[in-house]
């Protein structure tokens, strides 16, 4: 059986990646903080600025493939700590990538929206992108690397990434924790992206794994919408009352770093490949199937940091 490298298999991605991909692979996926509980895998701890540590695992696992869904994606942090930001996102990054091509593997990097200057909303592959902040251009340059590396190596663009955490806080899980405990919270109407169900995304990852052609995919749900629409209707489907997302714009929450006004992104190349992520009403009845909300508790921290 082939081994599956997984970067970051204790974030939201990638431990849905990992514990997916036991079906076909066997898989290897390193963690920081808190190692997953999922049987069947083969867990390092390993933050991703060891960068030397990072290529001598890919060395020593052979992998076919590497998913690299690790990231420091807190954008306030990044602007704080731009170095320790730049070694995540993209120096640890290209080394990894380039590793894996001397060893034969494929290097799948997951990117983000946040490449994009947000003017416009429904970008395609081929909008040159144009960060806004720090994160942003992080991450473009870790996709300039991972490419540089080879042609056949794999770039996936998700936007606004959700689904049950016990991690760490998401803006589903923060929003419906919210509105369950009676807590209202101010949401914005003018910051605008493509919600993307991270189960169904970890499934359109493996599937990107077998396509012939490498490049940048935009692997992201259907619907463009603002996050107050996008809170709204998660509230409203677990039956929790839609008065606890409070509309505001952008501007009143006072944020230290500017963020893409509308992000949002269009899926057509990666479905020309029959892959698809879930639309936001069918990821939100999914986690509704996937568990009882009265179940989650919230962890202590949201989606910060170095994910994975």
């Amino acid at each position: 059986m082939e081994t599956l490298l997984v970067f970051g298999g204790s974030g939201l991605l990638g431990g849905k990646v990992a514990a997916l991909a036991r079906e076909s692979f066997r898989v290897v996926a390193t963690y920081t903080r808190t190692k997953p509980g999922h049987p069947g895998i083969n867990y390092v701890e390993l933050p991703k600025e060891n960068v030397e540590e990072g290529m001598a695992l890919v060395r020593k696992t052979k992998p076919s493939a590497v998913i690299d869904a690790e990231a420091m994606d807190d954008v306030d942090r990044c602007e704080e700590e731009r170095d320790l930001a730049w070694q995540v996102n993209a120096g640890s990054t290209g080394s990894l990538a380039r590793v894996a091509t001397d060893m034969g593997a494929r290097y799948l990097f997951v990117s983000t929206d946040f490449v994009f200057d947000g003017t416009k909303g429904g970008y395609r592959e081929q909008d040159v992108p144009r960060p806004v902040n720090h994160f942003g251009e992080t991450k473009l340059a870790g996709e300039h690397a991972v490419l540089a590396a080879t042609a056949d190596h794999l770039v996936a663009r998700p936007g606004l990434l959700y689904g049950w955490d016990d991690t760490y806080l998401n803006f589903a899980t923060w929003v419906l924790s919210s509105a369950r405990d009676g807590t209202p919270i101010d949401v914005a109407t003018d910051w605008i992206a493509s919600p993307t169900f991270a189960d169904s995304l970890a499934a359109g990852v493996l599937q990107l794994l077998k396509v012939p052609d490498g490049g940048v995919y935009h692997l992201a749900g259907a619907d463009g919408m603002s996050r107050y629409d996008f809170g709204v209707r998660l509230v409203k489907a677990f039956g929790l009352d839609p008065e606890m997302v409070r509309p505001v714009r952008s501007a009143e929450l006072h944020l230290k770093v500017p963020r893409p006004a509308n992000a949002s992104l269009s899926s057509a190349k990666a479905k020309r490949h029959r892959i698809a992520v879930l639309p936001a009403d069918e990821g939100i009845a999914a986690m509704r199937e996937q568990r009882r909300l009265d179940t989650f508790v919230p962890p202590a921290r949201f989606k910060s940091g170095v994910s994975g």
